[in-house]
């Protein structure tokens, strides 16, 4: 298969995805960021739903009766917001499915990577926004950028969760070529089954977070990281639920963003596409970075 744009360094063209919710501001300050840091253009994408009103029937109505452009309307509101904050943007509005839509703007332009919010605090915005989010990660084969903190640095702390999958493999290798020059944490959690059967439970655990440890360490050395001028990523080795894990690591760890593959070999992975993946999103402290194998099939 063809490498991706964003398998060559930072992509030079992102997409902003919004419902124009108040989360989705979060958003548009990391594209601005983003799009500084990296020379990129941004494209900034509305979806509109299927056209419905209620004057919609054949008798003639006055012109002040009449319901306002939504396109206009939408356009104007996103231009008057990223004014300052992103005036070089290329603004489309386009009516359809918003996955549908997104997911053809950003393959059209060549976009390397997608930013979206999430307005969990929001009835409405929750429930359109966060099915969005899902659907794109389904069915995405660029980046998404779940953005959850407000954008005002450049990310420092970046951590990937790896299960030495082919798909963790592929989300380490991105998540360097985007940001090639930040410090990587490479975290992987581990089980010690039967531990239970053992007379020291403890020296047990110890012996399996050595092998996981050992096996850590190979795989870094086998990924391709080349144009990550990086320093050489730490290695976090726990035991424990990896998504608990991840959660109360980057609350306490005060952690930018959090990247994993969608696919891979343990649960917490091969459940990435379905609620596990939507609870990290919408619940880790941090944004999120979910990058899709380029083998694996869309849903």
């Amino acid at each position: 298969m063809e490498a991706r744009s964003w398998m060559q360094g930072p992509p030079k063209a992102i997409l902003l995805a919004t419902d124009l919710s108040a989360r989705c501001d979060r958003a548009l300050d990391r594209a601005a960021l983003l799009a500084s840091e990296w020379q990129a253009q941004v494209i900034i994408v509305h979806a509109l739903g299927d056209a419905t009103g209620v004057l919609d029937g054949t008798e003639p109505v006055p012109s002040w009766r009449r319901p306002p452009d939504p396109q206009h309307l939408a356009e104007t509101r996103i231009r008057s917001e990223l004014r300052e904050i992103c005036p070089g943007a290329n603004v489309m509005i386009e009516q359809g499915d918003a996955r549908d839509v997104i997911l053809r703007v950003a393959e059209a332009h060549g976009c390397g990577l997608i930013l979206t919010g999430v307005a969990r605090n929001e009835p409405l915005g929750r429930l359109v926004l966060g099915s969005t989010v899902n659907r794109l990660v389904r069915a995405s084969q660029i980046p998404i950028l779940v953005v959850r903190k407000r954008g005002r640095r450049p990310y420092r702390h970046v951590v990937v969760a790896v299960d030495f999958s082919d798909s963790s493999r592929h989300a380490l290798e991105a998540t360097a070529r985007l940001f090639p020059r930040q410090p990587l944490t490479v975290f992987s959690a581990y089980d010690a089954p039967m531990s239970g059967l053992t007379t020291d439970a403890a020296s047990y655990r110890e012996q399996m977070k050595t092998a996981v440890t050992r096996e850590a360490e190979d795989f870094v050395r086998s990924c391709d990281l080349s144009g990550w001028s990086g320093p050489k990523p730490e290695l976090l080795i726990e035991y424990g639920e990896p998504d608990r894990l991840l959660y109360d690591y980057a609350n306490v760890k005060e952690t930018d963003l959090v990247a994993f593959g969608s696919h891979g070999r343990s649960a917490l992975f091969n459940a990435l596409i379905g609620s596990v993946a939507q609870s990290l999103v919408s619940t880790l402290p941090c944004d999120a970075l979910v990058v899709r194998e380029p083998r694996a099939k869309a849903d």
